[in-house]
Order: C-alpha cells, then sequence, then structure tokens
C-alpha cells in the first residue's frame, strides 16, 4: 500500500479565465471578398417589358425601364451575396424536383412580341392533380414568411403573366424562408381578367410620351434613384 505521502493530490480542473482581449476582425479578408463581388446591375433593355418590372405598380419606374432610362446602379458585395443565395436555392430546388422526378423543365423562356414582353419561368414541374405547370420560385426573410397568406402582389403579378403566356391553367409561388429555409407554397389559377389589365397597363405606357411625374410605388421603388 502506497504511503501517504506517495499519495498525489487531485487536480481539480481550473475554470476558463475570463479574457478582455477583443477577436480581432480579419478586414483583409472581408474587403478582398466584397472587392471581388462589387459590380454594376446594368439597366434593363428598352424595349421590352418584363414580368418582374411589371409586378411594381409604379407606372413611372415601368416607363423608365421600358424607354431604357434606368441608370446603371452600383451593385455592393453584400447584394451580390443575395444574388447568389437565391441561384444557390434554385439549384436546391432542381435537386428536390429531380429526386421526386417531376422537373419537366428549368428557366424556360416565354416571348410574345404586342406588347413585347420577355419572361423566365424558374420551373416547369408535373403535379400530381395539375399535371404541368409553372413555379416561381422566392425567398423571403422570416418577418415577411410568418405574414404569407397569399402571394404576394408583385409575384402575383408574374406568375399570372407565365400563366398567360404560357396557356397554363394553374401555376405555384413557392416561398422559402432565408432564415430557417421552412416553405410555402400558393397556388393561382389563370385568370384573364387580370392578364388585360396587364397588357392593357403595357399599352398605356407604350403611348406615353413624357414621363410620369410621381412615383406611385413603394418606398424603395427603384424609380427614386433617376434624378428629374
Amino acid at each position: 500500500m502506497a504511503g501517504i505521502n506517495q499519495i498525489k493530490p487531485i487536480k481539480r480542473p481550473t475554470k476558463a479565465r475570463k479574457t478582455t482581449n477583443k477577436a480581432l476582425a480579419d478586414t483583409w479578408l472581408e474587403d478582398v471578398i466584397d472587392a471581388s463581388l462589387e459590380g454594376v446591375m446594368e439597366a434593363p433593355k428598352a424595349g421590352v417589358f418584363y414580368p418582374s418590372s411589371l409586378g411594381n405598380p409604379c407606372d413611372r419606374y415601368l416607363w423608365l425601364c421600358y424607354n431604357g432610362l434606368m441608370i446603371e446602379q452600383n451593385l455592393p458585395a453584400n447584394l451580390e451575396r443575395i444574388f447568389q443565395n437565391g441561384s444557390s436555392l434554385e439549384d436546391r430546388v432542381d435537386r428536390w424536383f429531380s429526386k421526386l422526378n417531376i422537373l419537366v423543365e428549368r428557366e424556360l423562356s416565354v416571348k410574345q412580341d404586342i406588347p413585347p414582353i420577355s419572361g423566365r419561368i424558374d420551373f416547369i414541374i408535373n403535379h400530381a392533380t395539375y399535371n404541368h405547370m409553372p413555379v416561381e420560385l422566392k425567398s423571403i426573410n422570416t418577418n415577411g414568411f410568418s405574414k404569407l397568406r397569399s402571394p404576394k402582389p408583385e409575384h402575383a403579378v408574374q406568375i399570372q403573366m407565365y400563366l398567360n403566356m404560357g396557356g397554363y391553367d394553374i401555376g405555384t409561388v413557392l416561398y422559402e424562408n432565408k432564415n430557417d429555409q421552412k416553405i410555402k407554397s400558393f397556388l393561382v389559377e389563370r385568370d384573364p381578367k387580370a392578364w388585360d389589365e396587364i397588357l392593357a397597363r403595357c399599352f398605356n405606357v407604350q403611348e406615353m410620351i413624357a414621363r410620369p411625374d410621381e412615383c406611385t410605388g413603394a418606398t424603395w421603388c427603384a424609380c427614386r434613384k433617376v434624378e428629374d
């Protein structure tokens, strides 16, 4: 038996000492990443209406877009990262639809001449109930996601255009929450009356000689960046 003098005292684990040293930000890495992503966002092509533009209720913005007078805008790095996240979302959803064996087509172009409209449907899927149908994919933060009870108006316009231009009876707007990746989807039926209203708005903008004076869109409307 070991003697008392040979027994070594048990070392109790010491608590981590608090430190007042702050972590140093790697500003070099942040700066070089941001610099590599910054660029210029090109203005919409003149003489064509786009579904994403027609979702904006502001006729001043639509007139500027159609007449090629929307200015090129600096593209900050954080906005480019948002765009890249959107592309990543499309790739993930593509894999989901492919795994389910319901993917028919991705990024289907749709066009018409009178009035000139050009768009791109995110996905065409083979729905169990409605057969071939377009899917408009959107990402949204938790605050907006929690309030969704139907498609946002600008997204309803987009899917309505795809339904009418593509000859589909029904489509869906699929939302993903950016914060926790939960999803919601809303069916939208083809509405000829809504389509007539969209066309009438296009014709009206084509006939405008002068730019509308006032913005009738939301506070974020891009037309406000164009000086009078």
